[in-house]
């Protein structure tokens, strides 16, 4: 699972079922939490309620995260492509044919290799070694990097000043959640010379203790070798520079195999009556330091459910796929869409046909995670938020949990999928999905600053009952999805987002369209909702004939149907992905006229501010410096702190034409960034001036912004009327 300083998406563990859920073995029988439901699908979602095994979830978690012969290091890792990887899919790929899956598979697919082996840190003169965690970048030969190690602070750009690391291991405190990401520290120590970055955290992540030492993925070009250290080993060394003890020592033994890694997406089946379509249980199983939650316990769960719906002898009517992904952390070199590689390439060159038949995909990212709340909550795609509404609300499927995991039971208002797991790479090919809600996350005291990557993420942190209470939650899903004839997938709320991303004053003043493109969106709409009767016309008719007792060819006859119309629904939805979903950052997913949209509000903003000579107002927020980091969605922030070089370096490796064909899911997604950085960085200088008394004009930074603002006028008027088109040509493809 990733998650980014600029859009920390905090989210909380999923939902439950019908049944009580217990800390060991199934869910026994409640009256008191049971919902009745008349759906034709009822008994078979209590058959496999009945047979869910969250201890055998755990065993297979406790073995993935600490057998070592599934790990690469001393540290507990597991990374794209490496022999540890291997070893896990092959045991992986037994335990599925142990269940009784058919057509199991490790299927290959490219990544950047990287295996990390073994790392030291010595101090000349002292007792000091430390093993450092290494990012992905290549390593020392043998001998390793001997040099002075210099304190350079907080490792920006200021911190540099009036100190020499050319040649020299430079060392930085940093802070990945609320000031960058790792590669900027790294390219800024480049860029003064260094030969090699020690990194240890000060705040966001790695905050359960000081002695918690954090990995993140690098997305970045190689350029020096990168490691981290804790927080104590910091002081330890800190001690021994201050003693004059500067002679280290850093040796780093990594394999970087660009394009020549191999890493295995095992799958097993549990075939329907018919495999023209599919669902997919998926979960992925690279790790840093043992991740019990992230992901084994998942891994824990997919196979669990499986064990449950074969424990139950249920039968699909599709082909229920259970994928276990590899390379999710991080899985190519030089990118800043470097996660899920593994969920990409299977998607897009070892089953693209996948894309095109699989009703839905169910992703599971820390599963067993309690978030201490007393509602729990479900994440999809918006047009699968309909459906979970009336899952909970109505059906009597779904329902409160007999334990006290959940109180006041399951939230019928779901929560918006990411960027930050697997899902986002089915999506981009067409295939909406659900997610569970992984808990704990908010604030400083959260399990994600606390725990995330570390050797923290243990099993201190597993829930029985959120495990079983996951279980239970998806598998009804799961089974409701397989067993209803057309894809209860909702169109209509694509028309809400694109409704919602309108701001009318913006879009006349950039010289679009807005009558068009709300015109558009009502036919849209208008055409969503009939194609919604449709599909509720179909399973209404399937209910009820069920419910009459209807022979099974007069239900293969409504399946069929229901079948034919779903391979429409699924080309609109890779039709919504395709022409308007975008992405701001790697992180944010919006329609896709919102990134300029915001700019434009924003730079228009700034000017206004400049020319009352307004350049901080730190208490009410107005001033120019005081809104121009949030540029290119919190991308102009890195020039505040960091050299231009260093932050240039970063955007090389967001756009698509100076990093083509290496930005994976992010393809067709981005968007033109506002060219204000020289504006910025020129207002920061003039910040200073003023505070050294300093009289000062905005000419010159008013002059780029204006340039830069009728540029992203005009990307956005062009954007806008490409959706509007869009907009006709899908309400055209629904009728």
């Amino acid at each position: 699972m990733k998650h980014r300083f600029k859009n920390i998406i905090c989210i909380a563990v999923s939902a439950a079922l019908i049944f009580s859920l217990t800390a060991c073995g199934g869910g026994s029988y409640s009256g008191e939490a049971k919902n009745e439901s008349n759906l034709s699908m009822a008994p078979a979602v209590a058959s496999y309620v009945e047979k869910v095994d969250q201890e055998y979830a755990y065993g297979i978690a406790e073995t993935l995260a600490y057998d070592e012969t599934y790990l690469s290091n001393d540290l507990g890792w597991r990374t794209a492509g490496s022999d540890a990887e291997h070893k896990a899919a092959d045991y992986l790929a037994g335990e599925m044919e142990n269940l009784g899956l058919e057509a199991v598979e490790k299927v290959p697919v490219t990544v950047d290799k990287w295996q990390f082996n073994d790392a030291s840190l010595t101090i000349k003169g002292t007792d000091i070694d430390i093993m450092p965690a290494s990012y992905a970048t290549n390593g020392t030969d043998k001998k390793g990097i001997t040099a002075e190690i210099v304190d350079v602070g907080d490792g920006t750009a200021a911190a540099y000043e009036g100190k020499n690391v050319k040649g020299k291991i430079a060392l930085a405190g940093v802070d990945q959640w609320n000031v960058a990401w790792i590669d900027q520290y790294m390219n800024e120590a480049a860029l003064h010379g260094a030969a090699a970055i020690v990194t240890y955290d000060t705040g966001g992540y790695a905050t359960y203790s000081d002695d918690m030492i954090n990995m993140q993925d690098l997305c970045a070009e190689d350029v020096i070798p990168c490691v981290s250290i804790s927080k104590n080993h910091y002081k330890e060394l800190a001690k021994a520079i201050k003693a004059g003890n500067n002679k280290a020592t850093l040796k780093v033994d990594n394999v970087m195999e660009p394009d020549k890694g191999t890493s295995y997406n095992v799958i097993g089946k549990i075939k329907g009556k018919s495999s023209d379509q599919q669902i997919i249980v998926s979960g992925h199983y690279d790790v840093y330091f043992n991740g019990f939650q992230d992901d084994s316990c998942a891994i824990g769960l997919v196979l669990a459910m499986a064990k449950a719906m074969k424990d139950s002898e249920y039968t699909p009517e599709n082909d229920i796929v259970f994928v276990a992904h590899g390379s999710e952390e991080w899985g190519a070199i030089g990118s800043q869409f470097d996660w899920t590689t593994g969920a990409w390439e299977m998607i897009n060159n070892a089953h693209p046909e996948w894309a095109g038949k699989t009703l839905a995909m169910i992703n599971f990212e820390l599963p067993a995670l309690y978030d201490g709340k007393e509602k729990g909550q479900i994440s999809c795609v918006p047009e699968f938020a309909p459906v979970v509404k009336e899952l909970v609300d109505n059906s009597g499927l779904i329902a409160a949990p007999a334990n006290d995991i959940y109180p006041k039971g399951i939230d019928s208002a779901t929560m918006d999928s990411n960027t930050m797991e697997d899902g986002v790479s089915y999506r981009a090919s067409g295939v909406p999905y659900f997610i569970n809600i992984p808990g704990n996350q908010d604030g400083e005291k959260g399990w994600m600053q606390q725990r995330y990557h570390t050797v923290a993420d243990d099993k201190d942190t597993y829930s029985a009952d959120v495990m079983t209470t996951n279980l239970n939650t998806f598998g009804a899903i799961a089974i409701y999805i397989d067993q209803t004839p057309a894809l209860d997938l909702d169109l209509a709320a694509t028309c809400d987002d694109l409704d919602e991303a309108l701001d009318e004053d913006t879009a006349k003043a950039a010289g679009a369209d807005p009558a068009d493109y709300k015109a558009a969106a009502a036919n849209l709409r208008t055409a969503a909702e009939t194609w919604n009767k449709k599909i509720d016309d179909i399973n209404g008719r399937y209910e009820k004939a069920a419910a009459d007792g209807a022979s099974e060819e007069e239900l293969a006859a409504i399946r069929t149907e229901g079948k034919e119309l779903n391979k429409e629904t699924l080309e609109a939805f890779k039709y919504v992905q395709d022409h308007f979903i975008g992405i701001i950052g790697t992180s944010d997913v919006v329609v896709k006229h919102l990134a300029y949209q915001n700019n434009v509000q924003l730079i228009s903003a700034i000017t206004a501010a400049l020319e009352k000579g307004d350049i901080a107002n730190e208490d009410e927020e107005s001033g120019a410096l005081d809104m121009a980091y949030m540029i290119n969605g919190g991308g102009e922030y890195g020039y505040y702190l960091f050299s231009p070089q260093t932050c240039q370096a970063s955007e090389k490796t967001l756009l698509e034409d100076t990093n083509k064909g290496n930005i994976f899911w992010g393809t067709g997604k981005g968007a033109e960034l506002a060219d204000t950085n020289k504006a910025t960085m020129s207002l920061l200088a003039k910040a200073a001036d003023l505070e050294k008394g300093k009289k000062v004009k905005f000419d010159k930074e008013i002059k780029i912004y204006k340039k830069a603002l009728k540029v992203q006028q005009k990307h956005m008027k062009s954007t806008m009327a490409a959706e509007t088109k869009a907009m006709e040509k899908l309400a055209q493809k629904l009728k």
